[in-house]
C-alpha cells in the first residue's frame, strides 16, 4: 500500500518564477521510513508541507493515506503528525504542558494522556525537566519537546523534517530508536535530514531532490552503486609528490585548500599505503558514504573541482 502518491507535483510560490517542486512524482510505501536528500532550498520542506495539508500545490496531483489533499485535506490530519522545520515550543509551557495538552486535542482521554505523556517524556529524558518552562531550556531539549509531541500521538503517518537538528549524539540516537520502533509498529515515516549518517541508517529509500526536481531514488544499496569505486583515500596536499601516480588508482578529486581524495577500489589499498608511507604522505581510509554520493550528486565541490 502507497501511503503518499505524488504525480507531476509542482509549486511556485507567489511572485516568484522558479518552481520550489518542479514535476515531481514518487510513491511512499507503508511501514518504511522514507528519507528526502536535498541542499538547503532544494524543495524537500515544501514537499512536506503540501503532504501535511499545510501548504497548496500549484499544479499536479498528491494523495496522502488515500485522500485528496486539496478536497480532503480534513480526513488526512486526523492521521498524521509533524516536527515542522520551523517549530518552537512555546516559551512559558513546561515539556508536561506542550505533550499533554496536545494528546488531548488529539482527542485521548486524561488518563491515556497521562500515561503517554509520562512515558515519552522518561523515553527522551525530560521528566526531570517536566515542570520547567520551555524558555529556560537549552536548544536540544527545546527540539525534544517537538519530537515528543509528534510521536506521542497514535498517527499513521509522521513528517519529520530535521528532527534531530541540534541534538546531541545521545538524544539522536534515541530518536532513531523511537524512529525504528514506530517502523515495526507499521508507522510510516517521511523524514528530512543533512546528516548523511542518520539518513543511511534509518532509510528504507532516500530521494535527492535539486532545484525542486528528483536527481536519484532508492535504497543505499541502489546509490552506492553511482560511484564505482568502494574506497575512498583523503591524502594531505603538501606531501603528495606525484599526483598522476594516484590518478592511476582512481578518480582524484580536490576536496578544500589541504586535501586530495581518491576514489579506489579495495584491492588497491595495499599499494596505495606502501606508496603513501614510503613519501610521508598523511593519509586516512574510509569506505564510500552517502556524503560522497550526495556531493557527487547535487554538490559543486566534486564536480567543478577535479583535478586534470
Amino acid at each position: 500500500m502507497h501511503v503518499i502518491e505524488a504525480y507531476n507535483l509542482s509549486k511556485i510560490y507567489k511572485g516568484t518564477h522558479v518552481p520550489a517542486l518542479d514535476n515531481i512524482s514518487l510513491k511512499i510505501e507503508q511501514g518504511q521510513i522514507f528519507t528526502l536528500l536535498g541542499r538547503n532550498g532544494a524543495g524537500k520542506t515544501t514537499f512536506v508541507r503540501i503532504c501535511a495539508t499545510q501548504l497548496l500545490p500549484t499544479s499536479g496531483t498528491l494523495k496522502v493515506l488515500g485522500y485528496d489533499v486539496i478536497s480532503q485535506a480534513e480526513n488526512i490530519r486526523k492521521f498524521i503528525s509533524v516536527v515542522p522545520q520551523e517549530g518552537r515550543p512555546l516559551r512559558a509551557l513546561t515539556p508536561w504542558d506542550h505533550v499533554y495538552n496536545w494528546l488531548k486535542i488529539r482527542g485521548e482521554e486524561k488518563f491515556i494522556a497521562k500515561i503517554k505523556t509520562e512515558k515519552i517524556l522518561e523515553r527522551f529524558e525530560l521528566l526531570k525537566v517536566k515542570d520547567k518552562p520551555a524558555m529556560n531550556l537549552s536548544g536540544g531539549m527545546k527540539q525534544k519537546i517537538l519530537v515528543a509531541m509528534a510521536t506521542a500521538v497514535d498517527a499513521d503517518l509522521l513528517f519529520l523534517d530535521e528532527p534531530t537538528i541540534g541534538l546531541d549524539p545521545v538524544s539522536r540516537r534515541q530518536v532513531w530508536n523511537l524512529m525504528q520502533d514506530l517502523k515495526k509498529e507499521g508507522k510510516t515515516i517521511l523524514l528530512t535530514t543533512h546528516y548523511m549518517d542518520e539518513a543511511e541508517i534509518l532509510s528504507d529509500k532516500i530521494v535527492i531532490i535539486d532545484n525542486g526536481k528528483i536527481v536519484k531514488e532508492g535504497n543505499i544499496n541502489d546509490l552506492r552503486k553511482i560511484i564505482p569505486q568502494n574506497i575512498r583515500m583523503d591524502i594531505s596536499k603538501k606531501n603528495i609528490v606525484d599526483i598522476e601516480k594516484l590518478k592511476e588508482y582512481g578518480n582524484v578529486v580536490e576536496i578544500g585548500t589541504d586535501i586530495i581524495r581518491l576514489f579506489t577500489f579495495e584491492s588497491s589499498i595495499g599499494e596505495l599505503s606502501n606508496l603513501a608511507i614510503k613519501n610521508k604522505m598523511s593519509f586516512n581510509i574510509s569506505p564510500i558514504t552517502l556524503d560522497d554520493i550526495f556531493v557527487h550528486l547535487v554538490g559543486d565541490t566534486i564536480k567543478n573541482n577535479k583535478i586534470k
